[in-house]
């Protein structure tokens, strides 16, 4: 149990009564991933195999990054600074900051993928016990590791063992890969377990200070070996739902990732049906939440029953030759330009096609393939964008690869392709909505829903 002062003795009590008792010291973990260490030259190795695949990947990092000659100098500096041996945990500690400084949401000096950390979960790796909130001011308390609820929901972290939580949070967020600042925000939100252990490095517990109804608190809470909400694997129905009031319907779709095609097609196909059926006049489509996928995703199932026009879902690309993809003709290592003028044709003859109003709720949570399907809907106005601009940028990039490191086994990510809006508009700034949703027309039975 921490010793508080007796400035804060009354406090104290009304923590007890509100936040319930202060809980003891977590014992050791008996997994604790990626603390096996590496040799210098083995260090140095792991970051040159990164750096030559990185560019043997991607076709253009000048895309994201803006002073290119200060990235060198950064990972050159970085793989100088090793002079003894490190753990792999160290290793990514120094290259991470390389995450803000890369600016991409499909470039990532990465750790362990989901299904690891997961595993690594369940055999005993302990983490942050509170799901965070993470906004412009700061960290709130969501909710418990793994819970729905938390006695502490609301609170504003102010400092965890001792560190003041801005400084924490200005580190996570270098940290951490993507667009734009509100993008980083994001991803943090979701992945800040994973993040602040691979920052700051297994703990059993933790020394908490919080802020709330103008009164401070601190509390100790031991560590917890439990799945967050947002690394825990998402039913059909959590992905895909519909709601109707009225004349209006809410189809929530939360990724175009779905380990089922023919499943998705399925649930597609009777929605617009139901729709027809219902005499819908209405359909809002909210991909707020949605970080991509495929664009066979909302390509079959959703613009087959809404696009009333030929269309494309990009104009220009520029694409690195990867020798499992190379076509015929195609040298390895080439950059291959060029602009996609077949079109897809509409299918209005569709007994479920949809004639009334479409709009599509987006926000920083919209990226990968949701961002080219709001390009694609702005762009031929299949649909009227609604809501704040997305994390990520119209010129998007795709096609990620992955690769382990050689001695360290940290997860790298890059794309291999970039490809421009079908306007041919080359916005490298994020999707702008054509309406606030304050200002949009929206059912208030549907308002109250979102």
């Amino acid at each position: 149990m921490q010793l508080i002062s007796n400035t804060y003795a009354q406090l104290f009590m009304l923590c007890l009564c509100m936040f319930g008792p202060i809980e003891t010291l977590a014992t050791e973990p008996l997994v604790q991933p990626l603390q096996h260490t590496l040799t210098v030259k083995q260090a140095q190795a792991d970051i040159d195999q990164w750096f030559n695949w990185l560019h043997q990947t991607h076709p253009d990092l000048s895309h994201s990054v803006k002073d290119i000659d200060g990235f060198y100098r950064k990972v050159s500096r970085i793989k100088n600074s090793i002079e003894e041996p490190v753990t792999a945990i160290a290793l990514w500690q120094k290259m991470a900051p390389l995450n803000s400084i890369l600016a991409d949401g499909h470039i990532k000096v990465g750790h362990g993928s989901s299904s690891q950390w997961r595993e690594w979960i369940k055999q005993g790796v302990v983490l942050f016990p509170l799901e965070i909130n993470v906004t412009e001011d700061g960290m709130y308390v969501a909710r418990d590791l793994g819970e729905q609820d938390s006695q502490y929901k609301g609170a504003k972290i102010k400092s965890i063992n001792g560190q003041n939580a801005a400084a924490i949070l200005k580190k996570l967020l270098k940290n951490t890969h993507g667009d734009t600042l509100a993008f980083r925000r994001r991803v943090l939100q979701n992945q800040f377990h994973r993040l602040f252990y691979m920052t700051f490095g297994p703990e059993p517990s933790f020394n908490i200070e919080l802020a709330h109804n103008n009164q401070t608190h601190r509390i100790t809470l031991d560590a917890k070996a439990a799945i967050s909400t947002s690394l825990a694997e998402k039913s059909f129905s959590d992905a895909f739902n519909i709601t109707y009031r009225d004349n209006t319907a809410l189809l929530q779709v939360n990724t175009f990732s779905w380990h089922d095609f023919k499943q998705y097609l399925a649930y597609m196909d009777d929605v617009f049906s139901e729709i027809k059926t219902k005499n819908i006049d209405h359909l809002i489509i909210d991909i707020r939440y949605n970080g991509g996928g495929n664009d066979d995703m909302w390509m079959a199932g959703i613009l087959k029953y809404i696009a009333n026009k030929p269309y494309r879902h990009f104009s220009h690309y520029r694409s690195k030759i990867l020798l499992k993809y190379r076509d015929p003709g195609q040298i390895v290592g080439n950059i291959e330009r060029g602009e996609k003028t077949n079109l897809i044709q509409p299918e209005k003859n569709l007994a479920n096609f949809y004639h009334g109003k479409t709009s599509v709720l987006i926000g920083t949570g919209t990226y990968s393939s949701s961002i080219v399907f709001a390009n694609t809907v702005q762009d031929y106005n299949f649909a009227q964008l609604i809501g704040t601009q997305t994390g990520g940028r119209s010129t998007q990039s795709g096609g990620i690869q992955f690769k382990h490191l050689i001695h360290s086994q940290l997860q790298m990510v890059s794309p291999r392709f970039l490809i421009t809006r079908p306007s041919a508009e080359l916005q490298v700034t994020p999707v702008q909505p054509d309406i606030s949703l304050s200002a949009a027309k929206i059912n208030n039975n549907i308002k109250a829903l979102l």
